[in-house]
């Protein structure tokens, strides 16, 4: 990703609030947008319509919605358990760093724990995505939504409230923790499970050119641990070698999950 991939930027109809969204893109950084399709109508599109925003390439399509995390905060708010809960033990009012916003699941549900008096950061390499994903944060109120059961509409509102709670930058988690101040986050939190499920998904794969494919090195994870106050967490699928070579002590549990945590506790 040294070089930008020009993404064509259009609206679907002439309307004032589409326009100023378009304009919000074209102010985003690191992101190189063309106001006219190529010849061939190849270059990767990003739509902008009443529905949200949506990038295209062929026939694959990547929009952001809370999707599982909708499903996860009804079972948080009815009591039950969820197992990145579990790994973060994150409290009202503690602060979160995501370093691999990815589709931002996992920091909607964090921001949905922390609350107003706590500080939810996602950080995401990709210029694109970070811009994607901020959009559809800020409009999620707007999304359409129909909640059939009580349960279903009170998480809905917990999340647009959790959403707006969400800082996205646009930056390499490497840099940003190598001068983040020591002790400054209650929980520092991996999921370079998005990188290899983005691209591997029959449905998303060709979109894989925006997404961050390096794995953790030990560095980063050093200067994570110096930079939580609490823990540091990391994801990843059910026996992996990344937690022994990165220094993590697997969590208990999840014997029917795909996936697995990994702590570190400070």
């Amino acid at each position: 990703m040294d070089q930008p991939i020009p993404i064509y930027l259009r609206v679907t109809q002439p309307d004032i609030e589409l326009w100023e969204r378009l304009q919000w893109f074209r102010q985003q950084p690191g992101c190189s947008w063309v106001d006219q399709q190529n010849n061939l109508g190849s270059l990767p599109e990003l739509k902008i319509s009443r529905r949200g925003a949506e990038l295209i390439l062929g026939k694959n399509r990547l929009t952001f919605h809370p999707n599982m995390a909708l499903i996860r905060a009804i079972n948080i708010l009815r009591g039950g358990s969820d197992r990145f809960l579990d790994a973060t033990q994150l409290k009202a009012g503690d602060s979160f760093l995501d370093a691999t916003l990815g589709l931002a699941s996992d920091a909607l549900i964090g921001a949905l724990v922390v609350g107003e008096s706590g500080h939810v950061l996602g950080l995401e390499k990709s210029p694109i995505l970070a811009a994607v994903i901020q959009d559809g944060l800020k409009h999620l109120t707007e999304t359409s939504f129909q909640a059939r059961t009580e349960h279903k509409k009170k998480a809905w509102t917990s999340l647009v409230h959790a959403a707006s709670r969400i800082d996205v930058r646009w930056t390499d988690h490497k840099e940003f923790l190598s001068r983040c101040p020591s002790k400054s986050i209650d929980v520092i939190y991996f999921d370079p499970m998005f990188r290899r499920t983005f691209r591997e998904s029959d449905g998303i794969q060709p979109l894989h050119q925006w997404s961050e494919h390096s794995p953790l090195d030990q560095q980063t994870v050093k200067d994570a641990c110096r930079a939580a106050r609490k823990r540091v967490v990391l994801k990843e699928r059910k026996d992996s070698g990344e937690f022994a070579r990165l220094g993590f002590k697997l969590m208990s549990g999840g014997r029917y999950s795909s996936v697995d945590y990994g702590l570190i506790l400070i």
